[in-house]
């Protein structure tokens, strides 16, 4: 795909205080953020302090041109997803009225190319819990397992290492409940290795390798598959896509998830995932009425 992202300095100084800055003609930083497949930032103001793959950064939008500060371009290019084609990859989902209307609405939305690991344990601790619960957990999942880091005057904590969970005990103050022996196996079981091998698998079989882990069940899997792992076929189902695939796609009829799986692979292509992105955002913030898919 060819790249959408391009080095400029025709800004004047002065505007802006971060160092480092990019032109980006197709990206909204807030909703990539903001919508659901990244849990560890927050926000002051106009600018977000990012923690990922143990880095610490701040990165804020203004119009066309990104600044950050704490990492470099190529970094912020394959963390960001800025060498996607979102201008090929519309024309592959946008197939009816419902996905239509997401794209519009949240149009610059891009996947997040996350680190495996942390995304697989991130979202093992996301069953049966809202967004806001979920970076909760994380958090204090980092400052009682992961390693004190620093940037300037910041202090923060990085992603627990593979094989640093070792027992129950150790992570009771995250209050994970019954995920905590799903991420204390993870832990014994698999590490960022493993995980990366599993790019040279066919989508399925990669699927089933996850599942074969405690506590991995289809959602989790896919997950992961889809945001740190490239398999952008991946279209991860919970209460929302569920709910939203019913009643604007099969219209209103019970309908299992295998038969909603075989749908959103055929009608949205080998991008089903980044429609599924826009879906899932969509429908969690949508609150007026809108037209159903033909």
């Amino acid at each position: 795909m060819r790249s959408l992202c391009q080095r400029d300095h025709s800004t004047p100084l002065g505007q802006e205080r971060m160092t480092s800055q990019l032109r980006i003609p197709c990206f909204s930083l807030q909703h990539t953020l903001e919508c659901g497949q990244f849990f560890r930032f927050t926000k002051v103001l106009d600018i977000y302090l990012i923690q990922s793959s143990n880095k610490i950064f701040s990165i804020r939008q203004a119009g066309e041109f990104l600044f950050f500060e704490g990492v470099d371009e190529p970094f912020v290019v394959r963390f960001f997803g800025l060498d996607d084609d979102l201008d090929f990859i519309y024309k592959e989902i946008d197939r009816d009225p419902v996905i239509h209307q997401a794209i519009e609405k949240y149009r610059g939305l891009r996947m997040i190319r996350q680190d495996p690991w942390e995304c697989l344990i991130s979202f093992l601790c996301s069953s049966a819990k809202a967004i806001s619960q979920i970076r909760s957990m994380i958090e204090v999942l980092c400052k009682s397992s992961g390693k004190k880091i620093s940037w300037g005057n910041y202090v923060g904590y990085g992603f627990p290492d593979p094989h640093c969970m070792e027992t129950p005990l150790q992570l009771e103050p995250v209050k994970a409940g019954f995920r905590t022996k799903y991420l204390v196996k993870a832990s014994q079981c698999i590490d960022r290795g493993d995980l990366l091998s599993l790019r040279n698998l066919p989508y399925k079989e990669a699927r089933k390798r996850l599942m074969s882990l405690s506590g991995v069940g289809k959602k989790v899997a896919d997950c992961t598959l889809l945001y740190s792992l490239d398999f952008v076929e991946a279209f991860p189902m919970d209460t929302w896509i569920r709910k939203g695939l019913r009643n604007y796609y099969f219209r209103g009829k019970k309908t299992g998830e295998r038969a909603m799986e075989e749908f959103v692979s055929n009608h949205f292509g080998p991008y089903a995932g980044y429609a599924q992105l826009y879906l899932y955002h969509f429908w969690r913030h949508q609150s007026q009425k809108y037209h159903r898919a033909p």
